[in-house]
């Protein structure tokens, strides 16, 4: 069954590079040629459809609006956000005391567009990343990118000095997406200059 998938994934390439070539092959048509025209979005697999989905997208946080530009990382299980500042009503030193507690978070994107966002903590988590293990606060956010609107559990944190101020996990990518690599430099050019 996966050779199955793999095979129709291959194909759905491969068919639309065909269709790449004969759109450069006309000089009309290549003169009016833009990424989105082409874009390949939808592949069934089996009897479900998913929405196909690069390395780099640009998702939004749908309470604050902001647009962040997200790594998609299927290792990790879970989303994380930048989150530049917190205050938690009535904290406790223990974090995991401060579970079920009102917290005010102000979020960041690269292009310095920030808003605060108040949600309750979920849960507190031990996060294992390549450098060190940590212990983050976990809150309920809506995130949408190609028109799917879901709410995940996200993972707090100072990432002002990774790449991108968004991973993107496994618990809003499964079942609905599967990640096509060559999507990047489509995706990349429409959200440049926002990491």
């Amino acid at each position: 069954m996966k050779s199955a998938k793999l095979l129709l994934l291959c194909l759905v390439v491969i068919s639309s590079a065909v269709g790449l070539h004969q759109y450069h092959s006309s000089d009309s048509v290549a003169k009016s040629f833009s990424p989105e025209s082409i874009s390949l979005t939808t592949v069934s697999l089996g009897d479900k459809s998913v929405r196909l989905i690069g390395p780099v997208a640009p998702v939004a946080e749908t309470v604050s609006g902001l647009v962040f530009k997200a790594r998609v990382d299927t290792g990790a299980s879970r989303c994380s956000l930048h989150v530049a500042e917190w205050e938690i009503e009535d904290t406790d030193a223990e974090m995991a005391a401060n579970v079920g507690k009102t917290i005010r978070f102000r979020l960041v994107n690269r292009q310095g567009d920030s808003q605060w966002v108040t949600r309750q903590i979920a849960e507190v988590d031990l996060v294992r990343t390549s450098e060190a293990e940590e212990m983050r606060y976990l809150v309920p956010l809506s995130l949408s990118y190609q028109g799917v609107e879901r709410e995940v559990l996200v993972s707090l944190n100072d990432r002002s000095k990774m790449n991108y101020a968004m991973l993107l996990g496994r618990n809003y990518l499964a079942g609905e997406f599967v990640v096509d690599v060559s999507r990047e430099s489509i995706e990349g050019s429409l959200i440049a200059g926002n990491p």
